[in-house]
């Protein structure tokens, strides 16, 4: 069975706190002990890029007279790629200037009064009912693009302990990338290539011209055969590897990540403290939890 970011309901589950739900240290140690290759979601998940991503939202919607919304609501707008955090975002700023509010579901609250941004008919209609069709969220989109790539790099910062947890993954060194008998890094995002691979760059995970790239192998939005949550990526990712399923881990903190591995037939581990929320992830009913990739860098 084939699972999809729409075919999900992000109000089955009321917010909650994950004290009680995570996986026991000791069974997320035994999991990666059997991992040679470990894939890792960007955003939210291997670095926070909240202080990049939200001036450039609210650069472009101020371009196109739509009201700037805070940082917390441009956090419940990301998934899926940059193209709907756009939509989101201009739908949940054309909801506030007309005096109502948006981002995750509500108690008590209408659609007619708050916008759940995860809900892609309530998104279409509002900016359907403002004139904003595809082709302007496509210019909306263009100059967020254009700011964020220019702007990328400036407050986005890894998340404790990425960066010593990729370079213990490849502390035994990678002579050839297919060698399935080495423990390897991979990224897979819905991020536009540009962006990520500056990210990457900043941080020394690759283009380091005197040895290996620490992440050996990343596909992003425009570069993968198929966006999360379609397993397709990951499936690209493994024949570039030489690595069996049953031998790679997901890692990532998102709807997206989640179902792409499902479809995929490979295990996850789901980060219950990055962009995603607990009370959308749950009722995927991951079988690996944890808060956050510092609850078990130590593990690899």
């Amino acid at each position: 069975m084939n699972f999809t970011a729409e075919s999900t309901n992000s109000k089955i589950m009321p917010a909650m706190p994950i004290d009680g739900i995570l996986t026991p240290i000791a069974e997320i140690k035994k999991l990666l002990a059997t991992k040679e290759l470990f894939i890792f979601d960007l955003d939210g998940t291997l670095f926070n890029t909240l202080g990049d991503l939200a001036p450039a939202v609210n650069y472009a919607l101020k371009q196109f007279g739509v009201r700037e919304i805070s940082k917390e609501n441009v956090r419940s707008c990301i998934g899926n790629g940059s193209k709907n955090l756009i939509r989101r975002s201009v739908a949940s700023g054309l909801m506030f200037a007309a005096g109502k509010t948006a981002g995750e579901p509500l108690a008590g609250k209408s659609g007619a009064e708050h916008l759940d941004v995860r809900d892609n008919e309530a998104v279409a209609g509002i900016l359907g009912s403002t004139g904003f069709d595809d082709a302007k969220i496509d210019e909306v989109h263009k100059v967020y693009s254009a700011y964020y790539w220019e702007h990328c790099t400036e407050n986005t910062v890894p998340y404790e302990g990425v960066i010593e947890i990729i370079r213990r993954i490849n502390a035994t060194g990678i002579a050839d990338k297919r060698d399935a008998s080495k423990k390897r890094a991979a990224m897979l995002t819905n991020k536009p290539v540009n962006p990520a691979k500056k990210i990457l760059e900043k941080f020394g995970l690759i283009g380091d011209a005197t040895a290996a790239d620490l992440i050996s192998a990343y596909l992003c939005g425009d570069t993968t055969p198929e966006r999360k949550p379609s397993p397709a990526g990951i499936f690209a990712l493994l024949q570039q590897t030489g690595v069996a399923p049953e031998k790679a881990v997901m890692i990532g903190d998102d709807m997206p990540d989640v179902l792409a591995a499902k479809n995929a037939g490979i295990d996850c581990i789901t980060l219950l403290e990055g962009f995603g929320r607990p009370e959308n992830l749950l009722p995927l009913e991951p079988k690996w939890t944890a808060g956050h990739i510092k609850d078990f860098a130590e593990l690899i």
